[in-house]
């Protein structure tokens, strides 16, 4: 199991990225192809699998979001710091 803050840096990076491209976040077959390329490339390839990564990527409530706490945190609003 990766670290929390590597989980947390992979699902992070994976949503600007995919914001960046268009690529919408409730259609998982979209989204794996979008970044399947960009995750090959990045250093989280072998330390957080990519459907894990997905999935926490369709669960993200509005893009202002971000992914806190690990494989068991969750999506968490800008102002909650």
């Amino acid at each position: 199991m990766p670290r929390p803050e590597l989980f947390d840096a992979a699902v992070n990076r994976a949503l600007t990225y995919a914001l960046r491209l268009g690529i919408p976040l409730t259609d998982q077959g979209e989204l794996r192809r979008g970044l399947e390329l960009w995750y090959l490339k990045t250093r989280f390839a072998y330390r957080v699998p990519l459907n894990d990564v997905l999935a926490a990527l369709g669960r993200c409530p509005h893009v202002t979001y971000s992914w806190r706490g690990g494989a068991d945190g969750g999506w968490l609003p800008p102002d909650a710091d």
